[in-house]
């Protein structure tokens, strides 16, 4: 494994242009619905990174005939459907509307899981250029370090959201309620001082809450 793995994802000035290394591109939109998911994601500012990459990649976000975010190793190309990013809406809108949550909360709940959802591609991005498999598990490791080193202030958001959405099938790598509480325990265990809202909120299972800390630096230790 690359030496200079860990720096290559850990290096990472906040507030920082765009990666050079990274370009984002969004495709015209062929319906009202998907111009609604195109601004939406533009505006969440999900797909700006900070993150130094081995390689130049493209972030092409455009219309699919199906709900989904992608990652083409070989021509170095994240592609995130507009079909996926209004589903991921809907989805929490509804959630936030069961809970009587307001128009900010749900919001913050979008832009955390279309920031979750960049950063597992990126990931697995990350992942294969390096010459790693090219798995879900590994995707979620790389994405807790990016995440946490690229935007900090959307960590808790990000947990939350993908808390809420694990039990809804059809949403790529946002669904699943073992992968959601492993990517929460990466965060939480970065510090869990400044992230015990993740613990508080339930996202990570209560016994498995004193062990995040250790679970997060056996990762960084085994990506560096």
């Amino acid at each position: 494994m690359p030496h200079s793995l860990l720096a290559l994802v850990l290096t990472s000035t906040l507030g920082a242009a765009p990666s050079p290394e990274l370009t984002v591109r969004y495709e015209p939109a062929g319906s009202p619905r998907a111009e609604q998911a195109r601004e939406v994601l533009k505006d969440s500012g999900a797909l700006k990174t900070g993150i130094k990459l081995p390689k130049p990649v493209e972030v092409v976000a455009r219309d699919c005939d199906e709900p989904s975010a992608t990652w083409d190793g070989e021509d170095r190309r994240i592609t995130i459907c507009y079909s996926l990013v209004s589903k991921i809406r809907r989805t929490l809108t509804g959630i936030s509307q069961t809970e009587e949550a307001d128009a900010r909360t749900t919001n913050r709940r979008v832009d955390g899981a279309l920031t979750a959802l960049f950063h597992h591609q990126l990931g697995r991005a990350l992942g294969t250029m390096n010459g790693l498999p090219d798995g879900a598990g590994q995707a979620d490791r790389f994405a807790a370090l990016t995440l946490l080193s690229d935007a900090p202030k959307r960590v808790v958001s990000a947990a939350e959201a993908r808390h809420l959405l694990a039990g809804h099938t059809g949403l790529d790598h946002l669904s699943g309620p073992e992968e959601s509480a492993t990517f929460a325990c990466l965060l939480y265990g970065a510090d869990p001082v400044k992230y015990a809202r993740i613990a508080q909120g339930g996202w990570v299972p209560a016994e498995r809450a004193p062990t995040c800390a250790d679970e997060y630096n056996r990762v960084k230790s085994a990506i560096g």
